[in-house]
């Protein structure tokens, strides 16, 4: 089995993907040491990463992990604000801001030296339409490959539905956006191990539908379709799951407590969430104008609600098919939807079959052996790329 190194400062996230990624890691490749922010002493820092690898080396594989920016398209004083800023606010860890510039630094002018063939970074929770061709460029003078959803769950720009227009990250950044990140990912399909999120066994829960309360949940942030979603449900008077902890943590973020920046306020914000879906008899989210395959697309299934949505771009891919391991419905759909399952019964075996689906394909081990057998192809010199096809996961490789 290859030997790989991964590279990364220690963090707790809003958003488990990022937190559980080392373990991700490790569950794929046994054989990994890890260095950075948490993982190593001040010493071994001290010493920087290249004195590392000369060490404890040779390896094949190094991994960067979601924390670093490696793919900003280039580092400078910028880069390592708005870093600090988000790792304040949005992270909690212990590290000291000069450990982690150091780090930063350390790392950045070491990669282009680094004797490792397989340089690997996470491109799971990254912006892609606001990616810019120095960011690409910067992949490709840097020989990265990425560990991320492939095109198969990228949309060019031109097919994107008309109300992304109406959304708040769309008017932020429409000025930036381009299709520089799909292209790189339709050219290359042999630079990407396709990944998506991810769910751990914590997450899943077995409490039947019918033993649940008889409430429908919309979690996370109001998308435009999912803004549509709430009032339709306002007006019907279906009975709603409680958002109470949502609407707290943002508004005292706002005021500027960093709630999201401490272990107990990120646990109870998690325990909210996850209490809402295994709780609640239905869940209902739709993507936003992007239509990427949020995590939601695989925590709500794996918490055994009965799942109502607009799918994300290649759900049916990923194996889930509508009326077998969900039901589909657009916003104004719900109220009739929901009164016709509560006049029914139904849904258990739609609920139970998706859990299922989500278990065999898209937990944490089923996560790591896809990118386990990528890896194996990357190493032999023969990986050409991955791509799902009708829940069955597929490795492409040189004859």
């Amino acid at each position: 089995m290859f030997r790989a190194l991964y590279v990364d400062i220690e963090l707790i996230h809003l958003n488990p993907s990022a937190t559980y990624f080392p373990q991700l890691i490790e569950a794929a490749v046994p054989n990994v040491s890890f260095y950075g922010p948490g993982f190593s002493s001040p010493d071994v820092l001290a010493k920087g990463l290249l004195n590392w690898i000369r060490e404890t080396g040779p390896y094949e594989i190094i991994f960067i992990g979601p924390n670093s920016p490696i793919l900003a398209g280039k580092f400078d004083d910028d880069v390592i604000r708005s870093t600090l800023h988000y790792m304040r606010r949005f992270t909690a860890n212990g590290h000291a801001d000069a450990q982690l510039v150091a780090f930063l630094k350390d790392l950045f002018a070491a990669l282009p030296k680094v004797d490792i063939e397989h340089r690997l970074v996470t491109s799971v929770n990254f912006d892609y339409y606001a990616a810019t061709t120095p960011q690409v460029q910067r992949l490709q003078e840097l020989n990265l490959t990425l560990i991320g959803p492939n095109e198969q769950f990228v949309r060019p720009l031109a097919e994107l539905p008309e109300f992304v227009v109406q959304e708040k990250h769309y008017q932020r950044k429409k000025a930036q956006l381009s299709d520089c990140w799909f292209d790189f990912l339709h050219g290359h399909p042999e630079r990407v191990i396709t990944a998506l999120h991810y769910v751990v066994p914590s997450e899943f829960s077995y409490t039947p539908i019918h033993l649940r309360r008889p409430v429908v949940a919309v979690p996370g942030v109001e998308y435009h379709l999912r803004k549509n979603a709430n009032a339709e449900l306002r007006r019907s008077g279906v009975r709603m799951a409680s958002k109470w902890y949502f609407h707290l943590f943002r508004i005292l973020n706002r005021l500027g407590m960093p709630v999201y920046a401490h272990p107990m306020g990120l646990h109870i914000y998690n325990q909210e969430f996850q209490r809402t879906l295994k709780t609640s008899r239905y869940v209902y989210t739709a993507p936003g104008g992007f239509g990427l395959p949020v995590r939601k697309f695989f925590e709500i299934p794996a918490a055994g609600a009965l799942f109502l949505c607009r799918p994300c771009t290649g759900y049916r891919e990923l194996g889930f098919v509508e009326g077998v391991h969900y039901l589909s419905a657009e916003p104004d759909d719900l109220p009739g939807l929901l009164q016709e399952l509560a006049r029914t019964g139904a849904g258990h075996d739609v609920a139970i079959a998706g859990r299922k689906v989500t278990a065999n394909n898209h937990s944490l081990q089923a996560r790591a052996q896809q990118i386990r057998l990528c890896l194996e192809a990357l190493t032999r010199r023969t990986y050409r790329g991955a791509r799902w096809h009708d829940g069955k996961f597929i490795v492409s490789t040189a004859s």
